[in-house]
């Protein structure tokens, strides 16, 4: 789009950068009240647990390429039926539920896990803090991509996916291993 037209590519941008703010605002609700009401029944050491034992979950997830997410996207025909800010406010809307687009890895799970478990009042902030980075890096991969000659081959991304599986899941399970031991060191 950006090659096509840097006005409505921006448009798109815009867009992608409000709905993401929408929704990741609407699932920090969710989460910091869920937080809330589970840090009000349950003393932090067992939330400390419950977060390195989801961790600890999305980590071997990931390391067997099991990566839990949907396997939907927002209907590609919306491209061709909508104009580029309200298409940029949809998309944008959808990635930043969290809940209905694929993920490569959990890093994401393992953050809203750990949000709304061990601190909710940083909701907003996270998953806030989460759509931006994540709305600049499609921006800046947009502008660079628009700069180049169309590739003559496919995504050259996929094959990146299993590395980057590979060094979440350790991570994840490292993560984990140190939430349990800060966890039981109470």
């Amino acid at each position: 789009m950006l090659r096509r037209s840097t006005a409505q590519g921006t448009r798109f941008l815009l867009g992608l950068l409000v709905g993401e703010l929408l929704a990741s605002s609407l699932l920090a609700v969710v989460a910091y009240l869920v937080g809330t009401v589970v840090a009000f029944v349950a003393p932090l050491p067992l939330r400390e647990v419950l977060t390195a034992v989801i961790v600890l979950g999305l980590g071997v997830a990931d390391l067997m390429n099991r990566t839990p997410h949907i396997w939907r996207q927002v209907p590609q025909g919306f491209v061709r039926t909508m104009p580029p800010g309200r298409l940029g406010l949809v998309w944008g809307f959808d990635l930043g539920l969290l809940f209905t687009t694929q993920k490569s890895t959990s890093l994401t799970w393992a953050a809203l896990a750990a949000v709304t478990l061990l601190l909710p009042s940083t909701s907003w902030l996270v998953l806030g803090t989460m759509a931006v980075v994540g709305v600049v890096t499609v921006a800046i991969r947009s502008v660079n991509w628009s700069r180049r000659p169309l590739a003559r081959v496919g995504d050259r991304s996929r094959p990146w996916f299993a590395v980057m599986r590979r060094v979440a899941g350790v991570g994840l399970l490292a993560l984990a291993v140190v939430t349990a031991v800060g966890a039981l060191s109470w």
